[in-house]
Parts: structure tokens; sequence; C-alpha cells
């Protein structure tokens, strides 16, 4: 079962069996929480762990026609597309309710292929809320993005298609609400092949009516692909590219009008080749390395930018983490326990859905894979492969039982005078402690001992401005 479909960029399976290891990948999660420098002087969002009760429903296993099962994604109905191998040899792109199983394009014919050498890009389909799934594949060797239902498939972009607009499709696309988001370059034109660089729209229906997000030269580097994008709702596109400086950002909106993130001098980024998820309501989780080495993800909120943690250690460490319109988000990584799990919450602490060595369909689980940026809809419930030590493998949908996550607390940062700081939240969340870190990453957060005194439906604390910085975040005692 290849259960982990990101190996082509790396290794998503560090070894934490060596002490050093683990202790330097708990440092790196606990590190963040919710936090903000004094000098920021900005509102913060924090939250605690929610992962609550899941029910788990299988959709479908290698009992029947399929063998193995790699990428997934999830709808707002609970339909599944999944990128699956079967017992025949032949490979696909598919949609599942559950009951019926649809083949959306496969290698039967042997116009469609998954494999064009040894940098070929692993395929990740996304589902619309209609069934419609897009997905990346190769035509004859040439990369290109397709759309479909079940029968007729549209090009979006195919390279081997001389009347396409496109050159190439670099990534793997999204969609939402009949939309498709991707990076790729045009064709060029006067007896250049190659056209600019960029993020673009194009209707699901195909037809190369795209609309260009951004494109290189001017603010972003000539001839510099863009990495991968995503789409909401609203229509706005979330997606990475290189600056004219050379250093990296994560943008949202035509010609990076929000950037979200970025590397360079005073970054805390290293780097930020990502495919960063954007959520219905415009939140935006990612993952990244930090100037230390360490890797992470992150969520974005309110211009805040916050790396998502696990309680009591372990190390949230997906390259495709998602997010839904409640602020619940979705990813792989090492739970408390050092276990691999599928772990979940709201704002930037999640916690454990299900890990490794727990019991599942009557047997124990083995293996999990991730949910991927398109594994998570907007009623909480995430899918995700799974591999038992009975033989089975399978995908399954992990269905919230408690309801809803509770709201997350807000940090609310202010100067009153130019030496004092107030920070406030809500009295409704008395089951929280304000905490301080000198510095980020941070492996001691120490508390904050001045007493929060009531004010009205807020508890505030007032402390004096040092000369040196200060991050703060709220935390379940």
């Amino acid at each position: 079962m290849n259960i982990f479909p990101k190996c082509e960029f790396r290794d998503l399976k560090p070894n934490l069996s060596h002490p050093l290891a683990r202790q330097v990948a708990r440092a790196a999660s606990r590190g963040y929480g919710s936090a903000v420098s004094l000098l920021c002087l900005l509102p913060l969002w924090s939250s605690p762990a929610w992962a609550g009760n899941y029910t788990f429903t299988s959709v479908i296993d290698n009992t029947g026609q399929f063998s193995d099962f790699e990428a997934v994604a999830i709808n707002n109905s609970g339909v599944v597309a999944f990128k699956g191998d079967m017992q025949s040899g032949v490979e696909g792109i598919y949609r599942t309710d559950g009951t019926t199983t649809t083949t959306i394009a496969d290698t039967s014919s042997g116009e469609f292929s998954f494999y064009a050498g040894s940098t070929s890009l692993v395929s990740l389909p996304a589902i619309d809320d209609d069934g419609t799934v897009a997905f990346f594949i190769y035509t004859n060797y040439n990369p290109a993005i397709f759309t479909g239902s079940g029968g007729f498939t549209a090009a979006i972009v195919n390279s081997g298609d001389t009347n396409c607009p496109f050159y190439v499709a670099w990534d793997n696309p999204c969609i939402r609400n009949s939309e498709v988001s991707f990076s790729g370059q045009l064709r060029g034109s006067g007896g250049n092949p190659f056209g600019p660089q960029g993020v673009f729209t194009e209707p699901a229906s195909g037809g190369g009516g795209y609309n260009t997000i951004a494109q290189d030269g001017g603010m972003f580097l000539s001839g510099s692909p863009f990495g991968g994008t995503s789409i909401n709702a609203a229509g706005l596109v979330a997606y990475c590219g290189y600056l004219a400086d050379g250093t990296e950002g994560l943008f949202v909106g035509p010609d990076g009008a929000t950037n979200l993130a970025q590397t360079g001098p005073g970054s805390q980024f290293y780097s930020l080749d990502s495919f960063p998820k954007i959520s219905d309501t415009g939140l935006v989780v990612f993952w990244a390395t930090l100037t230390n080495y360490t890797e992470g993800d992150f969520i974005s909120s309110n211009g805040i930018v916050t790396q998502i943690s696990v309680p009591g250690g372990g190390l949230p460490d997906d390259q495709y983490p998602s997010i839904n319109a409640a602020g619940t988000v979705a990813c792989f990584g090492s739970d408390s326990s050092g276990q691999w799990a599928v772990l979940a919450g709201t704002g930037s602490v999640v916690d454990k859905v299900i890990a490794e060595g727990d019991s599942l369909f009557g047997s124990t689980v083995i293996g999990l894979g991730s949910p991927g940026n398109n594994g998570l809809n907007n009623n909480g419930q995430i899918v995700f492969p799974y591999s038992l030590a009975n033989g089975v493998q399978g995908i399954a949908i992990a269905t919230p039982a408690n309801g809803p996550p509770p709201a997350s607390p807000l940090l609310q940062i202010q100067q009153p005078d130019p030496l004092h700081v107030s920070l406030a939240w809500s009295t409704n969340a008395a089951a929280f402690g304000l905490e301080a870190a000198s510095s980020l990453p941070a492996s001691i957060w120490n508390p904050v001992t001045n007493t929060p005194v009531p004010n009205g439906q807020q508890f505030v604390v007032v402390l004096q401005i040092g000369s040196a910085p200060q991050f703060f975040r709220l935390r379940q005692q």
C-alpha cells in the first residue's frame, strides 16, 4: 500500500526512534503554539486541542477489485475521490460514495499514465461538491490537468495538444464551485515555445478560457515557475512563488495582493516551497522549513502566522495540510506518544484522530496515509488511506461524533501607552492561562505570573514593555 504519496519530494517518515530526534521534533512542535511578539502588538488567534470523538467508516478496500490506494480527497457531501490501483494492474482516478465506484480516468486505454520517468509528479485529485474531479495525469508522457465526473473528461491543460494555450502544468490542481486553480506555463509565440509562467484559474468545463492570477516578471522572478495552488468558494486563490529578489513567498489574490509569509533577512522561514490550502473563510494552512531547518505546518489567520502543535509533544509535519471553513485543521504527523497519526483540531493545536497501533474495523492499524490538502470537508469529515494487520487496505472517513469544535479564544494585544502593553481574552476561557517565551521556536513557555484582572467580559493583564521581544500564547490548563 503506497500510503505516502509524497515520497518523491521528501521522506514523510523521518526516523523518530532516536531519543535526540524525538526531543528535537517535539521541541519544534511545542515552539510556536499561538504566539506574537510584543514588538508586533497584533491580535493573536489561539485555541485548545480538539480532535473530539470520531466514528470511522470504510468506503472501499482491497477485498474487491482494487489492490492499492494512494491520494484521497472528500467533498462536502462525503463523496471521495482517490488515486487507486486495480488487481488487474490498471491505475486510475476514481470516485466513490461508499456504494458505487465511478471511473474518472484510467490507464486501460493507453491514453493516460501516471509515470513519466524519475521526476514524475504524484497525482493528488480534488473533488468539487457536484462530484467533478480535477486531477493531474500524463498523456503520452506530457503533463496534463483534466476534469471529469465519469465518462467524458475535459482538458484544462494538455501539453501534448498544440491547440492548448498552456505549454505545461507544474503541479496538482484544486477545484471549488466549478473553477479550477493551477500553476503552469503558457505557450510562447514567434518561434519561442516558452511563454509566461503563472498561476491560473479556468472553468471546470475546460475550453481554454483561463484567468491569470499571477505571472512571472514584475514583482515575481522572471522565468521562475510557481508552486501549488488552492481555491476557495469565493474564488480566492492561495499559491507560492519566487519574488524578484529571489525570496520565496505565500500569497493570496491577484498579483500577490496578500503576502502571508516570506523568506529572507529577518524571516523565521528558510523555505516556503509549499502547497497552501485556503478555507472558504480565508484561513490558510501550509508546510514550511524554518531557519533552524526544522519543518512543520503553519496557519495564517488575520495576518498572524502560527506553527501548529500537538499537546504533550508530537509533530504535525505534512506537506499537504487541510483546513475547513470552521477553522478545523487536518494533517498527518506524529502524536504525543510518537506514533504516526492523522491529526485534527481547531486553529493552531491538533491532536490524534487515529494512530498506528489503534484498533480499526476489527484489526489493528499498521499504516496510515495523509488526508492531503483536499482530505477535510466543511462538515469536519476527514478521509485517509489505512492498512491493517489482517492484510486489509482501504480508504476510511472519520466523522466527528461530538459536533463542531469549540470556539477558539482570541488573545488581544494593545499598547495603551508607550511603556505598557495589555493582553486580554474572554472570561469564557477561564480554563486558559497566559504563557510567555523569549524567542521562537521556544522549547520553554513560562506562565505569566501577573494575575488576570476581570474587566467586563474579559480578563486583562498589563505588562511593562522591556528591551527584548516577548511572545505570548493562551494554553488550556
